[in-house]
């Protein structure tokens, strides 16, 4: 049994007017906790909502002692977030956003499996796992899964696991950082912006040494609720707000020493850059208007002045490809887009 003075996970949901569909993700992470008999804490955050979600988040904590509801002004995701590190008693850190939940016997599995670990003194740094797409719409699933080129059931190194194309990359969905390694990073989110989960996946993980992967499928994510922000509508109306959060992920990390120091987490991180690059210039192609095409020339400028190395890798993945100049070209990208779109079902 892990340390029971010490939450195993402090899983933290960040909730904004989510009274009407945040009790399926609360009662997720309360039946897999308790299953599990692990010690965890539940962190909800009431990001200024003008619903009753502050209501339903008391009435959870009043019921149960490791539930712990916050109050506070509107920050957006990433103020939540910030707010959940400084707080966080748990060795893991997970987000679980107020629609999504989780698979409850996957949970318990991902539970005992870390408990199993640390109780033999070893604490990955970060813990992956697969995850689910879950579409509304077309009541349809799509598994997400590393099993190609991640060991199982064993902690590893950034050297064994297999070598990732310039487009595979793992989601916020899939990662259990430590909360040490959070904190050590000093990672610290933008507030009253969108699109911030790249910054807390890609930040902490040059400082990663060892890994975890059990192939299960804990984490449901929700995909099809009618203003969610991946919707292509909503994220061409915020795109400076997409643009942003491509910029810090440029600006964040030096590639060139961590492809000699880390070459399979460069090319990882690389991944995830390259769809950010992606999801940027194909919705700027969406919008279609000389200033957007003006933007998606900057940006592909900036990450070429500002990231040399990481430039020279992303311009040769899928984002660089659908980086088209002219316009029968972007059309192409496009048409690629949706079709990925369709078969992947990520918005």
């Amino acid at each position: 049994m892990h340390n029971q003075d010490r939450p195993l996970v402090t899983f933290v949901m960040p909730c904004y007017n989510s009274a009407s569909f945040m009790k399926r993700g609360v009662e997720s992470v309360l039946k897999g906790v308790e299953a599990s008999g692990q010690p965890c804490e539940l962190l909800l955050v009431n990001d200024g909502s003008t619903d009753n979600t502050s209501e339903i988040a008391h009435e959870y904590a009043d019921k149960y002692e490791w539930v712990i509801a916050i109050d506070q002004e509107n920050a957006n995701w990433g103020g939540v977030v910030n707010r959940g590190i400084e707080m966080a008693r748990g060795t893991y850190f997970k987000i679980i956003d107020s629609d999504d939940y989780f698979d409850e016997q996957a949970l318990l599995r991902v539970l005992d499996a870390m408990a199993q670990v640390t109780d033999a003194g070893v604490v990955p740094d970060l813990f992956i796992t697969n995850y689910v797409y879950d579409h509304l719409a077309s009541d349809s699933q799509r598994v997400m899964q590393y099993r190609k080129f991640f060991p199982q059931n064993r902690p590893f190194k950034w050297s064994e696991m297999g070598k990732p194309g310039q487009d595979k990359f793992i989601m916020i969905h899939a990662a259990w950082y430590t909360t040490v390694i959070l904190r050590e990073s000093g990672v610290v989110l933008p507030t009253g912006v969108s699109y911030m989960d790249s910054l807390l996946l890609l930040h902490p993980m040059p400082y990663v040494k060892t890994l975890f992967y059990l192939n299960v499928e804990p984490y449901h994510y929700i995909i099809g609720r009618e203003g969610q922000s991946v919707e292509i509508e909503v994220v061409k109306k915020h795109i400076d707000e997409q643009i942003m959060a491509t910029r810090l992920a440029i600006d964040d990390i030096d590639y060139a020493p961590l492809y000699e120091r880390e070459y399979n987490c460069a090319m990882l991180m690389t991944g995830y850059v390259s769809c950010m690059m992606s999801v940027s210039t194909l919705h700027l192609f969406m919008i279609d208007t000389p200033d957007s095409l003006a933007k998606n020339r900057e940006l592909w400028a900036y990450l070429k002045a500002k990231n040399p190395t990481l430039y020279d890798n992303v311009k040769w993945s899928w984002a660089g490809w659908g980086n088209r100049r002219t316009r029968g070209g972007r059309k192409g990208a496009l048409l690629g887009y949706l079709l990925a779109q369709k078969i992947y079902k990520f918005a």
